[in-house]
């Protein structure tokens, strides 16, 4: 991939550009942003610029030896590093393999480029493992973290790392990721509006097998508050079945458009406008303090599952305490 491939992030590649061009690119970049906009796609784009031995108009030139390595998945030079497909984390073990080819000489390159998939999966001994590699640079070397979190990353390596930060993507540039994917036309406005950004998200909507599971759990968020044990047990179940994550995104998203139309009576909900009048009511009715409460339960939940928790719980709890809120708010 070639940086003018990459959609969006306009200024982030600039940046990267300026600094290839003038011979400045810093020992370590941290890629931050939310999950699914495109962070990993930019810097192995970048990647591709620091190795390509042509660059034409500060971009991987796609057609030298460098670049038809990496298009082959074969350069000798690129590393990358990302978690087990049976794992929430990255082993300590992957770490110290890449600190380790860090210091050998590159085999075709200048310089060597090491990227680190989701580095905020690394555990304390993990990323503390990476200080010697940040702290002494192995000659023209360049290593590029991935991660969704600052918060996740140590001090000790954010302050080695040269930032870039990632927002999320234009309605129109997520839109035109899924129209090259092959997604159905007619649920692309849908998918866009509660994918806020992210184009896995958006993708994940597209291609959620259980779209139904995720519908009925919507529909039931107005009314929590009267609904028995028993159906949000149901509910639960269901989406522990098909997956929950793409139910709670747009849990989340419902809920954004809440807390918006409660500070701003007179906007519009952004991504559920089919459900506007429903949204409009419950606004009126609940005090932005409860709908950020419910708002922090959802993302909580969300958290927990990216460590592994158990689903059908997980989401059971939340819907639980969703109900539990919405009746301590009425007595």
């Amino acid at each position: 991939m070639r940086l003018a491939d990459v959609v969006g992030h306009e200024r982030a590649k600039a940046r990267l550009v300026r600094a290839a061009e003038a011979g400045k690119v810093p020992a370590a970049i941290l890629f931050l942003g939310p999950a699914g906009i495109g962070k990993r796609p930019l810097a192995e784009a970048f990647a591709a610029r620091l190795l390509c031995e042509a660059p034409v108009e500060g971009d991987a030139c796609g057609r030298c030896a460098q670049c038809t390595r990496l298009v082959a998945g074969t350069h000798p030079d690129l590393r990358a590093v990302a978690r087990d497909a049976d794992r929430r984390d990255l082993r300590i073990e992957q770490v110290r393999e890449l600190t380790r080819w860090f210091g050998l000489q590159p085999l075709m390159a200048a310089g060597k480029v090491g990227l680190i998939d989701d580095a905020h999966c690394l555990n304390e001994h993990g990323q503390n493992a990476l200080l010697k590699t940040l702290e002494e640079p192995p000659g023209a070397s360049t290593l590029l973290l991935v991660a969704t979190s600052a918060a996740l990353v140590l001090p000790t390596v954010r302050s080695r790392c040269q930032v870039v930060r990632m927002d999320p993507l234009s309605a129109t540039d997520v839109a035109r990721v899924l129209a090259t994917k092959g997604a159905a036309r007619e649920t692309l406005d849908d998918v866009v509006a509660l994918a806020e950004g992210s184009v896995g998200r958006a993708l994940a909507l597209a291609d959620d097998a259980d779209a139904g599971g995720r519908k009925r759990l919507v529909a039931a968020l107005p009314r929590l508050a009267d609904l028995p044990a028993t159906e949000l047990s149901a509910i639960a179940q269901d989406l522990a079945r098909g997956g929950p994550e793409t139910a709670l995104a747009a849990a989340l998203a419902w809920y954004r458009d809440v807390l918006e139309i409660a500070l701003v009576p007179g906007a519009e909900p952004r991504r559920n406008p089919a459900a506007a009048a429903a949204i409009r009511t419950v606004a009126a009715a609940r005090p932005p303090a409860l709908v950020l409460r419910q708002l922090e339960l959802v993302c909580d939940t969300i958290a927990d599952l990216e460590k592994n928790a158990n689903r059908m719980l997980s989401v059971e709890t939340l819907l639980l305490a969703l109900r539990e809120t919405e009746r301590t708010a009425r007595s």
